[in-house]
């Protein structure tokens, strides 16, 4: 029998049903479902927490078990649950992770203006955002792609090595920007196909695309070289910032464009 590809053996898995399952959906009564969409909700704003996207996989392990069929279902009404009472939208997306495909979800806290107009203060309160915003807009500047040895060169002039594995603040520097940033879906960190040795570069991951305003972003950045810098001086990333609003469904300006 052929193999799938990864995405559908991903979704596949999720779906198997043996005649128990199926019995289980059949029977299920209003109060399991309404049990289980708490339960799932619940399980949401937990992972949400540390950032940690959510595989169907981990739902139907931790969250539904025996009751995995009522995945759609109780998915649909979470979701309803999460924009209407917390105030949260639930994001899908497609998580690449070697040469595998997989659905996972987070969280995108509609409420906050904070995530719309960039990412997070550079602050003590918030060390680690403030770097990963530092980051963000390296890549963004860098027209969405940069390669790791450029990265880090760039993050040397801020007294940042990747040989260092007990900073004050971050600790091990190279573990937090290539392995824990990737993990939370705001960075993707991925090998250049073909090369030996092996070459990796950096992107914006799937959550830093959603949760970023980029048109802020740009701002500060231009608010930084000072010099009567508009963002308009930046063509490329002043376009990408217009194709961004347009998708997001934001009004941009004809003058704008």
């Amino acid at each position: 029998m052929p193999r799938k590809n990864a995405v559908e053996d991903d979704d596949d898995d999720d779906y198997t049903e043996g005649q128990s399952t199926q019995a289980k959906r059949l029977q299920a009564s209003p109060e399991i479902i309404e049990r289980k969409v708490g339960e799932l909700v619940q399980y949401f704003l937990m992972m949400e927490q540390n950032k940690v996207p959510v595989k169907r996989a981990d739902v139907s392990k931790n969250v539904l078990k025996e009751y995995r069929a009522l995945f759609p279902q109780v998915l649909q009404k979470a979701k309803v649950l999460l924009s209407e009472a917390a105030g949260f939208e639930l994001i899908e997306v497609e998580h690449t992770t070697g040469k595998s495909k997989t659905k996972v979800y987070f969280l995108l806290n509609k409420l906050s203006s904070e995530l719309r107009e960039g990412l997070v203060e550079i602050s003590s309160e918030n060390p680690k955002n403030g770097l990963l915003w530092i980051i963000l807009a390296i890549i963004f500047m860098s027209e969405s792609v940069i390669g790791e040895v450029q990265l880090w060169q760039a993050l040397e002039k801020v007294g940042l090595k990747q040989e260092e594995k007990q900073h004050p603040v971050f600790g091990d520097v190279r573990k937090l920007i290539t392995t824990e940033f990737p993990r939370q879906l705001y960075l993707e960190y991925t090998r250049v196909p073909n090369t030996d040795p092996a070459i990796f570069e950096f992107r914006w991951g799937a959550r830093a695309k959603v949760e970023v305003d980029q048109g802020r972003l740009l701002e500060m950045v231009t608010e930084i070289y000072g010099n009567n810098m508009t963002a308009q001086s930046w063509r490329t990333q002043y376009k990408q910032v217009q194709e961004w609003k347009r998708r997001m469904g934001i009004n941009v300006d004809e003058d704008d464009d």
